[in-house]
């Protein structure tokens, strides 16, 4: 049973008018605008199917220690999939430098499938530490289905700034959407504004999955990580997700 399109278009709007706010802000709140752009290849051992990843995060205050970040992607498994876009608007409050929690909304054609995520998130950093983590409710589009969607990940950079390693997990749940992926990764700033990654990681079915990403950050860079499918589980699965639409 479909569910009505008008509300599919009443939902997608604040990712609209949000968007457009980041580019009209009041010149009195005097924004300046952060973000990094990163390219990602991944490769699936087991299923031999290569993954390729561009996203894009833009981000600034907009009210006193208010801020918008927008993140828009898009990847395709090779030989897989088709390409599948996803952009995801946040509403976040800065209090401090070292912690940043807020809202999310995000809107993405995963293929097979098509949902938005409500969410929530937070993200500390101090003294080297970091810590990003995340939990959002899924609702698909023109399907009776739902689910959830959450994750953690976990940061140190040593004193000397050009490392980081970092840890973590990522999963969904609900029919059906089922997977989780858990991995560990470093990464190395190679000059001001350039680094290069590379993680590895298994997902829920066993697959052994390694990626390397290079990233461009501008200005102060993105205060949240994207919550986009391809940007959390990086491989194509050995078991193909059934269509929901």
């Amino acid at each position: 049973m479909n569910k009505n399109i008008s509300r599919n278009s009443r939902l997608a709007s604040p990712l609209l008018v949000c968007g457009l706010a980041m580019i009209a802000a009041p010149a009195s709140a005097q924004m300046v605008l952060n973000g990094e752009v990163s390219v990602e290849l991944a490769h699936n051992e087991d299923t031999s199917v290569n993954t390729k990843h561009i996203g894009g995060s833009f981000s600034g205050l907009i009210w006193n220690d208010f801020g918008l970040q927008l993140d828009i992607s898009v990847g395709k498994h090779e030989q897989y999939t088709s390409t599948q876009p996803a952009a995801t608007l946040h509403l976040y409050h800065a209090p401090s430098e070292a912690l940043t929690w807020g809202l999310f909304l995000a809107a993405e054609d995963r293929r097979p499938g098509n949902s938005y995520f409500y969410g929530a998130e937070l993200a500390w950093r101090s003294e080297g530490f970091g810590l990003d983590a995340f939990a959002a409710y899924r609702d698909d589009i023109s399907a009776p289905t739902d689910g959830s969607r959450y994750g953690i990940e976990a940061s140190y950079t040593p004193l000397d700034g050009n490392w980081t390693f970092l840890a973590g997990y990522a999963a969904d749940d609900g029919a059906p959407l089922e997977q989780s992926y858990t991995y560990v990764g470093a990464n190395y700033r190679l000059r001001e504004g350039i680094a290069l990654g590379l993680t590895a990681g298994q997902n829920d079915e066993g697959d052994t999955i390694a990626s390397a990403l290079v990233t461009f950050t501008f200005g102060e860079g993105s205060p949240l990580r994207a919550r986009d499918t391809m940007e959390l589980f990086p491989g194509a699965r050995e078991t193909p997700t059934p269509a929901v639409d």
